[in-house]
């Protein structure tokens, strides 16, 4: 009999929402946008505000939606449904 899998626990706590890394990378430049060009800094920032709602944000390659002026997102517990944050009001949405 093969061995099972190895198992860990995850480094994270709080809800995982995974973003894409090109979304971000193109809205570098656009200084009304810098808080989802630096989505990892915003969630963090939301989360010490909210600490009963931590979120954490693992970054992947493109998701093939590519919003303009916006990033897509995925929570993976619903994976058939992808999400866009076009602004930082809207990472309060994504706890619903």
């Amino acid at each position: 009999m093969k061995n099972p899998l190895k198992t860990y626990t995850s480094p994270w706590e709080g809800r995982l929402i995974l973003a894409c890394q090109k979304c971000q990378k193109k809205l570098k430049g656009n200084d009304d946008l810098h808080a989802l060009a630096k989505l990892a800094k915003t969630v963090k920032r939301y989360n010490k505000l909210h600490p009963t709602k931590t979120l954490e944000i693992v970054n992947v390659p493109c998701m093939d939606l590519c919003p303009k002026n916006g990033v897509a997102v995925c929570d993976p517990c619903n994976p058939l449904r992808l999400s866009i944050l076009r602004s930082a009001e809207d990472i309060e949405r994504l706890e619903r």
